[in-house]
Formats: structure tokens, sequence, C-alpha cells
């Protein structure tokens, strides 16, 4: 009788336990306030053509879906993926609108005789004095509108068959406009009943979004579904989105917004200056201002674009700063003016130089890219973090050599980071806050591009040890920032 083999040799075969994959950062939420022919709370898309048969071909969230992946490199290069999500009962808030009174054409000769025409606009409750106008080559309702709209810049002007409506840049209920006689004007006054007839127009206020907001929509559906970026065709007043920005600071996603108005720039009330100012950092300003439809597209179109890093290639992360994007117009109203309002409120705009058109980045509410790239590399520690514990079927000792193991899977994710060039090394550490060994810290800086400390484990808190919690791990990490610029100085001898 043979005996079986297992009386001396017993093999038992275990497989490594499965761990976590990294969140995607290239995941981008759209929230639409349009109805999908489907029930779903969110539907996930990697293609445009998908979205148009769900949304229809003429909707704007159709129109959205194809300029993100029109972009080249767009969310799919990063292994990304669109996931639309309907909102409830979303409606967009709207601007208000002046409509002029019915003017004839008695009106409109009597305009064309006018060469030093004066009137004030009243817009979201400033006066905008318009002085010096001349109609004197007009023949036509589209000739005013085109003479007030190069000196209306945060107004929409639109001529009619028998006059022009004025409609704020910004939406809402504190958006107005109106027009009435200049006081003391020193010209012709434009508001009488035989010119601009003033009196006899209708003024009618914006309205503010109603329905289900955008943080009650990421509260919703974060849970069901992972999106890092968030954009919306949601139309908001600035006290939504003021309450968006704080709502997505405290998460780890990121909340792209148009603005069109350069009220929105101004220094410490502009909305765009309020969110800079409180450091959220999450939400990223976007200026463009020829309309709301367009500016909504060219966010999309950013969106795209910026979410689109494969952080598990060599040298893949970018900046934003003169990037073009795909299917967008640039905005030729961006001048060196509005330009420097834009970098001092932190917002990016996309106009063009020397006939090129670029996005032009500010970092005065951080670049785009230090705020995208944290969010991937705070996700992969994570994942390399837990793994680590996760994937053994015995224990990790609570010894220094299991905190070498620890901190070498982190080590792992500071070299994907210095792969893909987030951080570098040949740099100094120049911040006056340290820790570990100070003289460790700089020289692992300049020789590896970052530094992992732990507090010696002999040291740790009896409490700690026996809740089986590793040493507090710090990270020390050189980002490789981006060149945007450069000045150079010639000295020829003759």
């Amino acid at each position: 009788m043979s005996l079986p083999i297992t009386t001396r040799i017993n093999v038992s075969i275990t497989s490594t336990p499965q761990g976590l994959a990294e969140p995607n950062v290239n995941s981008l939420g759209l929230f639409s306030t349009e109805t999908p022919s489907n029930i779903d709370d969110y539907r996930i898309y990697l293609n445009a053509k998908d979205v148009a048969a769900d949304y229809g071909t003429n909707s704007v969230t159709a129109a959205m879906a194809n300029t993100i992946f029109s972009q080249s490199p767009n969310i799919l290069s990063g292994s990304g993926r669109l996931v639309v999500l309907p909102m409830v009962n979303a409606i967009s808030a709207i601007s208000g609108i002046f409509e002029s009174a019915s003017l004839t054409a008695s009106n409109l000769a009597a305009l064309s005789a006018v060469a030093n025409g004066d009137i004030r606009i009243i817009l979201n409750g400033s006066n905008i004095d318009l002085t010096a106008l001349d109609f004197t080559n007009i023949s036509s309702f589209s000739d005013i509108a085109a003479i007030l709209q190069k000196r209306l810049v945060d107004v929409i002007v639109t001529s009619k068959a028998d006059g022009f409506d004025l409609v704020s840049k910004k939406v809402g209920t504190a958006s107005t406009i109106t027009i009435a006689q200049l006081p003391a004007g020193s010209g012709t006054d434009l508001s009488g009943a035989g010119l601009f007839n003033a009196a006899g127009g209708t003024a009618t206020a914006g309205n503010n979004a109603q329905g289900e907001s955008l943080v009650d929509a990421v509260s919703r559906t974060e849970e069901l579904i992972g999106y890092v970026g968030v954009i919306t065709n949601l139309e908001m007043e600035d006290a939504a989105v003021l309450t968006a920005a704080t709502a997505i600071q405290a998460k780890d996603k990121l909340f792209l917004h148009h603005f069109v108005s350069t009220e929105d720039l101004e220094p410490t009330t502009g909305i765009c200056s309020i969110i800079k100012d409180a450091n959220q950092t999450k939400t990223r300003c976007l200026f463009y201002s020829l309309n709301l439809e367009a500016a909504n597209l060219m966010k999309t179109a950013y969106a795209g674009r910026a979410l689109s890093v494969n952080f598990s290639g060599s040298n893949t992360t970018q900046t934003m700063d003169k990037v073009s994007l795909v299917g967008i117009a640039p905005d030729n109203a961006i001048n060196t003016t509005i330009l420097n309002k834009a970098e001092v409120a932190g917002s990016d705009v996309y106009g063009s130089i020397a006939g090129l058109p670029v996005v032009l980045t500010s970092g005065a509410n951080d670049f785009f890219d230090n705020v995208y790239n944290s969010i991937w590399f705070k996700f992969a520690l994570e994942v390399a973090g837990f793994n680590y514990l996760k994937q053994t079927n015995t224990k990790i000792p609570q010894n220094e050599s299991g905190m070498d193991g620890l901190k070498g899977s982190y080590s792992k994710i500071c070299d994907r980071s210095i792969n893909n060039q987030m951080a570098t090394a040949g740099l100094n550490w120049n911040s006056a806050e340290t820790f570990g060994n100070p003289d460790d810290l700089r020289r692992n800086i300049t020789d590896k591009g970052y530094y992992i400390y732990s507090q010696p484990i002999a040291l740790q808190s009896q409490v700690d040890r026996e809740a089986r919690k590793a040493p507090l791990v710090q990270i020390a990490i050189k980002l490789a920032g981006a060149i945007h610029s450069s000045d150079v100085l010639v000295v020829i001898e003759r």
C-alpha cells in the first residue's frame, strides 16, 4: 500500500488578495438640465454619438459632449469617461433685459442726425454713461446696435425690426438693465420719445436658478458613480456659484465654470475674485466674454482637454497655458486690460497671441495642473497604502520592516510623479518647514525629488501601538512646475 505524499509534503496554494484600483481623475461629470430619453440617474459615455442618441442631436448636452470628445488629447487619453447626470427639475438663471419701444422710421431718421448723443445705461445697479455717440452714418437699427455694442462690454446688444434689445451678461435677480437720460449731459439727449424713447421701453430683471441645485445634485450622485471633474449647463447666479465652490473645496473634485461679464473679474467684489480670495482652488474660473452659450462650450472644451493626463506614462503631465481648444474661436475681446484683470482674479481666458488661439492661465488661484495633479497624487497614495496592507495573506508586522514596506509603497507613487513630470529632482528645498532629518530632506529633494520620513516605531505611543496604527508618514516633494514665459536680453556689439 502506497502512502500519500502529503504525509511528508503538504502544499497549499493561495492567491494574492485583490487590491483597489486608483480612482480615475479623468472621469468628468456633466450635470445637465435637459431630460434624456432614459430614466437612469446617470449614464457613462465614451463617445458623443451615444449622448446625442439619449439627449437629442440639437441638445446642449450633445453639443457639450461633442466638444469634449473633439479635443486632442481628451478624457479618453487618460482612460477617462464622461458621466452625464440629469438634474431634477433644474432651471437656469436668466439675464435681465431691456427691450426698446417699437421705434419707427422717423426715430431712425432723427437718430441719423445725431452726431453727439448722450444716454445712461443702468447695468446691474451701476451707471454706464455713454457720450459722444455718433449715428450720422447709420441706415438701420443694426447699425445702432453695432455702435452701442462697441461701447458696452458687459451687455449683449441685438437689433430687431423696430429697435434693439440690451441683455446683461450677468444672470439672476440682481441682473438688471435699463436706459435713462444722462443727467447734465452735454450732447443730444437720446432718451426722448423721438429718439430711443426710453420711457416706452420694457425692462425685465433676471431670475435665479431654480429646482435642484448643483450642490444637491453632486450630493445625490457622488456615491452612485465616481467622477472628479464637475461641469454643468446650468446657469447660476453668483450666490449659487459660491455655494458650489465652497462645497467642492471640501471634496476630491474639480468644479469648472464659465463667466462672461468683466464684473466677475473685479477685485474684491467680482465672483472670481471672491473665489480666489477664499483660496477655493478646486473651482476653476474660465472667462469668455462672447455670450453664455459660447462660454459654456469654451469651458467644456477646456475640461475635455485638461482632464486628459495618463499619470502612468513618462512626461505626460501638462499645463493648460497656451493650449489651443478644438472647435472654439478665440475671444477677440480679450485685450491687455481684461487679461490683467483675469490674471489678478485667478481666471483663465481663451484669447489669441499673434492670431494663434491659446488658453492664457493665471496662477492667482493656483494653476489648474497643480490642483489636478495633487488630486491624482492623493488618490494614488491612498490606494498604494491600502493595497500594501490588503494584499497579504498574513500581516504587516508593526516594526521597522513593516514600515519600510509601507513607505516603499508610497515611494513608488513618488517615483511615478517624477516619471510623469509632476515632480522633479535637481532642485532645492526652499521652505523653512522641514521634518525628520533636515539635511536628509534637502539632500533627497535634490537627488530624488522627494523625501519620506516616519517616526521611529520604537518611539510610538503605546496607545497607537495597541490600536495597530502606523507612525505618521511625512512626504516632502518638489513640483516640476512649468515654463509659461521668458524674458530675453540681447546685447549687440558693433
